[in-house]
């Protein structure tokens, strides 16, 4: 029995090590996970606070979803081709007279830089009256993210609230964008499962295969 006292402790270890291992490795991948959620927090803050500043107070929040402006230079796919011809002549119009601009400030000795675009975001959001139970209607705001350099390493994060927006209006360019990504998310949650499922399978084996070993090896022994 002494014999296969080494074999039968090694397996052991392995038996009980492989899950413990695996069990950290998704505990790692779960603080990943929180740790992605800090943006979302920060939008709920905005809209939060954006309640609290229209003095609409007695209100949860039950939905959000937030949106980021596209370039000024961006072309809707979507746009009838007036429209995109319209949106392509105002940029180059708008190109043309920045460069018009420049030539005339270094006649005059001067240095003029592009601007810089803003960092602005739509928020679209539904309320609920926390008494009542009755939903509002879903409104949008737009924010404005600004960082100001602290030092060569730190910046400066603030979110300022620009204010309401026309809820309807925003959403012809938004729903597009939150439906693709929502089937999206939805198939990755979907491909997730099934991984998980796979890994459940093969860790069960190795279990079960161990187990085995162990119960095989403690026959031999007694035998001897």
């Amino acid at each position: 029995m002494s014999s296969y006292l080494p074999i039968i402790i090694l397996i052991a270890i392995a038996a009980i090590g492989i899950p413990i291992w695996l069990k950290k490795r998704k505990g790692k991948t779960a603080t990943t996970s929180i740790s992605a959620r800090k943006s979302k927090d920060e939008v709920w803050k905005a809209v939060k606070q954006y309640l609290k500043d229209s003095n609409d107070y007695g209100k949860e929040i039950i939905d959000c979803y937030v949106a980021k402006r596209n370039s000024i230079d961006f072309v809707n796919p979507n746009l009838s081709p007036y429209l995109k011809n319209k949106k392509r002549e105002e940029i180059k119009i708008r190109k043309w007279q920045f460069t018009q601009k420049k030539k005339e400030a270094k006649l005059a000795g001067k240095k003029i830089h592009q601007p810089k675009e803003r960092d602005l975001y739509v928020v679209c959001f539904t309320t609920r009256q926390t008494k009542t139970g009755i939903v509002d209607k879903p409104r949008a705001i737009e924010c404005e993210v600004m960082n100001t350099r602290i030092s060569k390493k730190e910046y400066d994060r603030k979110i300022i609230i620009n204010g309401l927006l026309d809820y309807d209006k925003e959403m012809e360019w938004i729903a597009p964008i939150k439906f693709a990504e929502t089937t999206k998310n939805a198939k990755a949650v979907k491909q997730q499962q099934k991984t998980e499922q796979r890994k459940q399978k093969r860790l069960q084996k190795k279990k079960d295969k161990a187990k085995s070993k162990v119960a095989k090896a403690k026959e031999k022994a007694e035998k001897k």
